[in-house]
């Protein structure tokens, strides 16, 4: 494997040096241009044909086994050294006794668990207080009807009281008793 890795890097040397000379070259022939006096058509369809060679030579050679390999043994390499390092700093942190990324990680997620059952409660008791003000609401209008009712007995017996009774016409010939 670091044969071969040897072989790639130097296939990757190599590559990069005939891209170093290229433009070398290229711009070589552009710095003779100035805005004052751009170059010709042809020129630029030049330019546009070499670029367009040169970046299809790039994704040849990129799409090729020999640089994904060398892509993929980079990438693993440097997750390995970040995991290389965070083990070694949580390893520093517990010498210390210092609390790690993880543990602060731990307490602020059972934190977020309390916070979730916390607003869970709340919710539950918000519905409960709805439903009690519901049954109070209820329980005050059926008092209101109970008090207009009585009060409206209340009237109508002051009424029969205050109204005269009427005597009967009738005379039945006896004379009053003297007292």
């Amino acid at each position: 494997m670091n044969d071969d890795m040897g072989k790639g890097f130097d296939q990757v040397a190599a590559f990069q040096k005939l891209w170093a000379d290229s433009f070398a070259n290229m711009a070589s022939v552009w710095s003779q241009f100035s805005p004052s006096s751009p170059p010709s058509d042809e020129m630029r369809k030049m330019r546009g044909g070499m670029l367009k060679v040169l970046a299809e030579t790039w994704d040849e050679y990129m799409r090729t086994p020999q640089f994904m390999e060398m892509m993929k043994a980079s990438l693993n390499g440097v997750l390995d050294l970040k995991r290389m390092a965070r083990d070694g700093m949580n390893r520093v942190h517990e010498q210390f006794e210092n609390p790690s990324k993880n543990d602060i990680d731990d307490v602020l997620l059972a934190i977020r668990h309390v916070e979730r059952r916390l607003l869970d409660r709340l919710e539950g008791l918000d519905d409960r207080v709805a439903n009690l003000d519901e049954k109070i609401d209820n329980v005050e209008q059926r008092i209101a009807k109970q008090e207009d009712a009585s009060a409206r007995r209340g009237q109508t017996a002051k009424t029969k009281a205050q109204k005269p009774v009427a005597t009967s016409g009738k005379r039945t010939g006896a004379k009053p008793s003297p007292k």
